[in-house]
C-alpha cells in the first residue's frame, strides 16, 4: 500500500526534535533537517525542510510549511508540503497545496485542496 510506505519512509528516519505531551509552544518554529515530532500544543507557523509528525495527543494551530507531514492529531491552519498524510485518528481544517495526498478512511479534512500546482514545492 501507498500510505503504509510512506509511513514507513518517515518513521524510519531519526527523530531529532520532540514537543511532548503536555507541553505548550507559542510562537514560530523553523524545523531543523530530519524529522520533528509533535505531542505536545504548538500556537504559531511551522516551516523547514525536514519531515513533520503530528501525533494522536498532538495539535498546532497555525501554517505549516515543511517537506513532508503525517497528522494522527489536530491542525488548524494551511498546509503547504510534498506529501500530507491524514490518518485515521487526524483532522485537518484548512488549505493545503501539495504534490501527494493521502487521506485515510476516518480522517477529518475541511478545506481547499491543491494539487500539482506550480510553486507548491517547498525548498
Amino acid at each position: 500500500m501507498l500510505g503504509r510506505k510512506k509511513e514507513t519512509e518517515l518513521s524510519s528516519q531519526e527523530v531529532r526534535t520532540i514537543l511532548g505531551p503536555g507541553c505548550l509552544f507559542e510562537g514560530n518554529l523553523t524545523l531543523p533537517e530530519g524529522l520533528t515530532r509533535i505531542d505536545g500544543e504548538v500556537i504559531g507557523n511551522i516551516q523547514g525542510n525536514g519531515g513533520l509528525i503530528i501525533g494522536e495527543k498532538g495539535s498546532v494551530r497555525g501554517d505549516i510549511d515543511v517537506e513532508n507531514v503525517v497528522v494522527y492529531g489536530k491542525v488548524h491552519g494551511n498546509i503547504r508540503a510534498r506529501s500530507l498524510e491524514i490518518r485515521a485518528s487526524g483532522r485537518v481544517d484548512g488549505d493545503v497545496q501539495v504534490q501527494e495526498l493521502i487521506v485515510e478512511r476516518g480522517a477529518i479534512y475541511n478545506g481547499k485542496c491543491s494539487m500539482g500546482v506550480e510553486g507548491s514545492e517547498v525548498g
